[in-house]
């Protein structure tokens, strides 16, 4: 079941891939990695974490990131790091504390927004910050992420800066 899965968000980031070459931007929302227990503050990833890190990066290196944002926290640029080393780019670190999290969806669709037209961006963050995000682009209900639920990735399209559909899946 995992191969099928595998195989069917690859077909899929290639699929919508293509179409976000037509003016279009396609954007990855994405929870960090499983974290450690220490330290409390700003923990890494755990070995699994590590191993999901990886996993993602073979599942959307595809898509061709233009850019790829975190947050300040070490297990959000760690699950990054490995898709920045597969597609040759840097990581684009917007903090986010509880005074800005109310804008802070705003403030990232600002900077996909003034990205080349066709290019893809993959967001990492948090359990609630991620549904907040997807949540304020597409004007819908979304999901909470469980505390322990590492595997969704939410997608959504945009055409001219308004998402036009979106996708929540797991990998």
């Amino acid at each position: 079941m995992t191969a099928l899965r595998t195989i069917l968000l690859t077909l899929l980031v290639l699929i919508l891939s293509c179409a976000a070459q037509a003016q279009e931007h396609m954007v990855f929302l994405v929870r960090h990695a499983e974290k450690a227990t220490e330290p409390a503050a700003d923990p890494p990833l755990s070995t699994q974490g590590l191993l999901r890190a990886e996993s993602l990066a073979i599942r959307i290196a595809n898509a061709k990131p233009s850019a790829i944002y975190t947050s300040q926290y070490q297990r959000t640029q760690m699950t990054a790091n490995p898709l920045a080393h597969a597609v040759g780019i840097g990581i684009t670190v917007v903090p986010i504390d509880k005074a800005s999290a109310g804008d802070y969806p705003q403030l990232i669709k600002m900077r996909i927004c003034a990205q080349p037209a066709g290019s893809n961006a993959v967001i990492i963050g948090h359990s609630n910050t991620i549904p907040a995000i997807a949540a304020a682009w597409t004007a819908q209900s979304v999901r909470p992420i469980a505390e322990d639920e590492y595997n969704r990735i939410l997608i959504i399209k945009f055409k001219d800066c308004h998402a036009v559909e979106w996708l929540d899946l797991r990998y």
